[in-house]
């Protein structure tokens, strides 16, 4: 008996064996169904697929054959492996490789053997699809042909299994780094809410002491417009942090709290607040209120802060001394709101109106562009709020020159209740 030696690969063979992680598991029936096909249309009592380890053949799966592993140093497939066609022994007995072999002398009795090696992706032979007999024999070239098919078919499935495994591994990273993204969230959601406590304190404040100078009488009047514009200033940041952390729940819709109220009262209260924020930057500021249904169903406190950053954006772009703002409440139509806040600003570049309502602005849009769209977290939070509603909200050309921000809100109790509903 002449042992089989290593193949010239023996490291890389294994190594691409065990990466199918095939060794040792169940019975499967694509393979099993393959097996006794083979034996069947070779004519053979049996069959199997066998799978060279490094020091025994294991066999995934098998007809006609009780045991599940022999050694390696007596298996017929230890010598098949090192050949890329299929190899045959017609009659073991005759051949001094296998004569004295004890799975020849022995059972399973060998005497006639066929095998065609199974293949790795990456072209290594890791075993074969082999069918034996007790008795001498050859088979015919159709059913050499039908063995190499045959053979073929189980590579499809060891590389089937190969892929299944990747994808099972890629998942697993997956949510394993969706778990760590989502941790790194909370996290970073929690210091946000810290750092925004932290800031609105003080700022709080400082808004307080800047209003107190202001009601004082006869002080100057660079002290007032300074007092001012601390107060402004102030304000206009507590809206940036609040819309700051807004932006951080941007994956967690907005859940509006339906009420009902005045709407042409709220808009006269914005209104007025913002008066008070312009008075003395020499602006021009109007507003208008034309509403035939005055008690709307809506979040309150929602519609007033997407005014108030509406109007927050106009007021940084309007230019000094000549720059007018305005804000507009009406009813197209029964149950619809429409909001429109304008300016005489620089405008809206066509570059920046696809993002000007996102978060951030992607690389590549013009400089002048980005500079009109900068103030994107608050009109990112415009948009969520509008959008939770069931609303929508865009930006036009304010003619002769300026923009115009609009947005049309269902607010009946129907329209407001069967859009958070969807």
């Amino acid at each position: 008996m002449k042992i089989a030696p290593l193949p010239p690969n023996e490291t890389e063979r294994l190594e691409a064996l065990n990466a199918h992680s095939v060794l040792d598991t169940p019975p499967e029936v694509g393979f099993d169904e393959l097996t006794r096909l083979a034996s069947r249309l070779c004519g053979t009592p049996m069959a199997l697929v066998s799978l060279v380890d490094q020091a025994r053949q294991w066999f995934k799966s098998k007809v006609g054959v009780d045991a599940s592993e022999t050694p390696r140093s007596l298996a017929f497939c230890s010598h098949a492996i090192l050949q890329d066609e299929l190899f045959m022994v017609p009659d073991a007995l005759q051949d001094e490789r296998f004569h004295d072999n004890p799975l020849v002398t022995g059972e399973p009795h060998v005497r006639f053997y066929a095998g065609t090696p199974l293949k790795s992706m990456s072209g290594h032979n890791l075993g074969t699809l082999c069918v034996i007999d007790h008795v001498p024999r050859e088979l015919t070239p159709e059913q050499v042909e039908v063995l190499r098919v045959l053979g073929r078919q189980v590579e499809a499935l060891l590389q089937l299994r190969l892929r299944v495994k990747e994808l099972e591994r890629r998942d697993a990273e997956g949510r394993s780094q969706r778990d760590a993204l989502a941790r790194m969230q909370k996290q970073k959601d929690e210091l946000l809410q810290l750092v925004a406590k932290d800031i609105q304190v003080p700022l709080g404040s400082i808004q307080a002491q800047a209003s107190l100078v202001l009601c004082r009488s006869q002080l100057p009047e660079e002290v007032r417009t300074s007092a001012r514009q601390i107060r402004e200033s102030t304000e206009s940041l507590q809206r940036l942090v609040t819309n700051l952390v807004e932006s951080a729940r941007e994956d967690s819709p907005l859940a509006p709290q339906l009420g009902e109220f005045d709407v042409r009262g709220l808009v006269t209260e914005v209104a007025r607040d913002f008066s008070l924020r312009v008075h003395g930057s020499h602006r021009q500021f109007t507003h208008s209120v034309q509403v035939s249904e005055r008690l709307v169903t809506l979040d309150r406190e929602l519609l007033r802060r997407t005014l108030d950053n509406l109007l927050d954006n106009s007021f940084r772009f309007t230019a000094l001394g000549s720059g007018k703002v305005s804000l507009e409440a009406s009813q197209p139509e029964p149950g619809l709101l429409e909001v429109r806040v304008r300016d005489e600003g620089p405008g809206i570049p066509s570059a920046a109106r696809p993002y000007v309502f996102e978060n951030y602005l992607p690389e590549g849009v013009p400089t002048a562009a980005r500079a009109r769209a900068s103030n994107s977290l608050g009109l990112a939070f415009c948009r969520r709020a509008v959008e939770a509603h069931g609303g929508w909200i865009w930006v036009e050309d304010n003619p002769p020159r300026g923009t115009a921000f609009c947005l049309r809100i269902p607010v009946g109790p129907g329209g407001a209740r069967q859009a958070l509903a969807s």
